[in-house]
């Protein structure tokens, strides 16, 4: 079977309002889905996914495409990756070896490069006494070793270079998937590794490949932990360490534990908290949850209950706000965090805590500011309009109310006056605008464009406009070109081969005519009929002014251009 034909029949399987709806919540609009866009932040839904035409399209950030486009976009797959993971979802074996479409072969080699290094670090370790030394002493079990692939990093300047040279790998694909860095001695280029001397760390996607490396030092120099640096499959705040060990758990049990290091989350899978997951050394990012929504909309954020745990737990909960995720907080013993605390207690207590974690409102009311160093002269004020700022952030109004109303318990203010504060907060962060959030806008040549928006809603319109337009009279260029692509397809014209041969702004174009039209459907016919005669009367006006500067005194040609006008004039009372 040919690959187009192929490609067809697995999209012809799937329904991308299904499928987009296990990662983006879609509420119904009109003939389309609504929801919030995935790639980029907003509070108000610009994201739309038509079911009639199989395709998606944010009216924010203009990004769009069909069910392929979406998964590659929103996991970070190649063509290659997400085909023949949709074709496994819809039922289809796909026998060809890979589907060339312009995408990357490149960033599959970096993917088996990085296994070819994970194997080499896992090696590493089982011959160095003083690694083994090391996990055995932090309490980490073989069992842990092997399930997180654990390995380690000589103190060799270039080990794992010359090992990947003699695979057949070159030297940039070793650099550029982060392995490797250039560096210059005595004249000559030569490379040494990122990681030397430490404990190392694998770090996988969702689909179980590994993507990175994590790296600790045995020692108190530093820096104590590296991270690999961001290649083209490897995003730092989008990642999330062991999320392809804990997937599976935190869809069982719907929450998911966040902690804050590699250690943490290993001893919390080993001491049976296996929904355990932790960023790589960064804040809780946006990306993050985006990531986790797949999974669940619960977290239970675990931190030191030290000034600086609770600074962290703050900031994350923002951040969790923003997201409609429901929240709470297990703030460790001072000075204790999740790998020391399991260590020297195992496991009950900490289930315990866990069974006791506060609330996003009750932590907020009951970590005051002057344990953070503040006065505290204020703080039951200064916490309750915190808690507000949070709520405001909230666009799921159910959570919003819920929090609401424990706010109103716990701080004992009448609830209404919160709701007042609330509203006053709201009304002075103002509203949130969107860029481009229709495609048909004030434009000088809007006519053009609603001529394409109905050919686009209504294909079997194309030969009727082209008849009756002159597709190089037409001001816009984009507009012109994709006109042109219509008049080449002829009678095979639809909007997906339109979509494979137009270029990007094009396609936003098309994607955002499709979803939104500008116009009423029902009066189709007339929209395009008082188009296509403001064109000619724009048309006209333009000769008559050429002329008017030109050929004023020609009367002959005046005469002409009256007579012309009285017949548009004429034609458009009709």
């Amino acid at each position: 079977m040919k690959a187009e034909t192929l490609l067809e029949e697995i999209k012809s399987k799937i329904d991308i309002v299904d499928f987009v709806s296990d990662y983006v919540q879609l509420k119904k609009s009109g003939q389309n889905y609504k929801g919030l866009c995935p790639f980029h932040s907003e509070k108000t839904p610009s994201f739309m996914v038509s079911q009639a035409k199989q395709i998606f399209h944010c009216f924010g950030c203009g990004i769009g495409g069909d069910v392929i486009s979406f998964l590659m976009k929103h996991d970070n797959l190649s063509f290659n990756e997400a085909t023949r993971y949709i074709a496994k979802k819809a039922g289809i074996e796909i026998t060809e070896p890979r589907f060339d479409k312009g995408t990357s072969e490149r960033r599959e080699k970096i993917l088996h490069i990085q296994s070819e290094a994970m194997k080499f670090f896992i090696r590493n370790l089982k011959s160095s006494e003083s690694a083994q030394t090391y996990l055995k002493n932090r309490g980490v079990n073989e069992t842990s070793i092997d399930s997180f692939h654990i390995g380690y990093a000589t103190n060799e300047r270039d080990a794992l270079f010359k090992y990947l040279k003699n695979r057949g790998y070159t030297d940039s694909l070793i650099k550029d998937a982060g392995l490797a860095v250039a560096s210059a001695s005595g004249g000559e280029k030569s490379y040494r590794d990122v990681f030397r001397g430490r404990i190392i760390f694998p770090i996988f996607n969702l689909q179980n490949d590994v993507i990175a490396f994590g790296g600790r030092v045995m020692d108190n120099s530093m820096p104590k932990y590296l991270n690999s640096p961001e290649t083209e499959i490897f995003k730092k705040g989008d990642t999330l360490f062991a999320i392809n060990l804990s997937k599976d758990e935190i869809r069982k049990k719907d929450y998911v534990i966040i902690v804050e290091g590699y250690l943490d989350a290993i001893v919390c899978h080993q001491y049976g908290f296996k929904n355990t997951v932790a960023p790589l050394g960064t804040a809780l990012t946006l990306r993050h949850l985006q990531r986790l929504k797949l999974l669940t909309k619960k977290v239970v954020l675990v931190f030191d209950g030290d000034e600086a745990g609770i600074s962290a737990a703050r900031r994350s909960l923002s951040i969790v706000c923003e997201s409609d995720f429901k929240a709470r907080v297990l703030l460790l013993p001072e000075g204790e965090d999740p790998d020391s605390f399991l260590r020297k207690n195992s496991s009950q207590p900490f289930e315990k805590m866990l069974s006791d974690t506060m609330s996003m409102i009750e932590f907020l009311l009951n970590t005051s500011s002057s344990a953070l160093g503040g006065s505290g002269g204020g703080d039951r004020i200064d916490n309750v309009r915190k808690a507000l700022g949070m709520i405001a952030d909230v666009k799921d109004l159910i959570i919003a109310d819920e929090m609401l109303g424990e706010l109103a318990d716990r701080s004992r203010i009448n609830e209404s006056v919160l709701r007042s504060e609330l509203k006053k907060m709201k009304k002075k962060a103002g509203p949130h605008s969107l860029k481009g959030r229709g495609p048909v806008k004030a434009v000088r040549n809007e006519e053009e464009y609603l001529l394409l928006s109905a050919i686009i809603a209504f294909p079997e319109k194309a030969d009727n406009i082209l008849s009756r337009l002159n597709t190089e009279d037409l001001k816009d260029e984009t507009i012109r070109s994709i006109f042109k692509k219509i008049k080449t397809a002829a009678d095979n014209l639809n909007i997906s081969s339109l979509l494979d041969n137009a270029d990007e702004e094009e396609r936003v174009l098309i994607r955002g005519f499709s979803l939104n039209p500008g116009f009423d459907l029902e009066l189709v016919d007339k929209n395009i009929d008082d188009c296509l005669q403001t064109l000619v009367q724009k048309r006209f006006e333009e000769r008559k002014r050429l002329a008017d500067v030109k050929e004023p005194d020609d009367a002959a040609l005046h005469n002409s251009l009256l007579k012309e006008k009285r017949k548009l004039i004429k034609e458009a009372h009709l």
